[in-house]
């Protein structure tokens, strides 16, 4: 099942030796990027320019991003 966070909140992320360290929601977890991907669209109205991460640790399962136009980091996405 997968859960579709609209509200995409802040997360918090890190980088530790090459590994991503994300927190989130009181947890903070070690999680090693599965697939990468670039999402640049709408460059004509309010830009979206965005670095996504599927990520998994040991809890969990989840798609992220950073906002590039920001720098700020989001959670989109729980798979259970």
């Amino acid at each position: 099942m997968t859960r579709l966070l609209r509200a995409h909140p802040e997360i918090s992320v890190e980088f530790d030796d090459g590994n991503l360290v994300m927190a989130w929601n009181g947890r903070r977890e070690r999680v090693e990027v599965c697939n990468r991907w670039r999402v640049e669209e709408s460059w004509w109205r309010e830009p979206i320019a965005r670095d996504y991460y599927k990520v998994v640790g040991e809890r969990w399962l989840a798609l992220i991003y950073c906002d590039r136009t920001t720098g700020s980091w989001h959670l989109e996405r729980l798979y259970d």
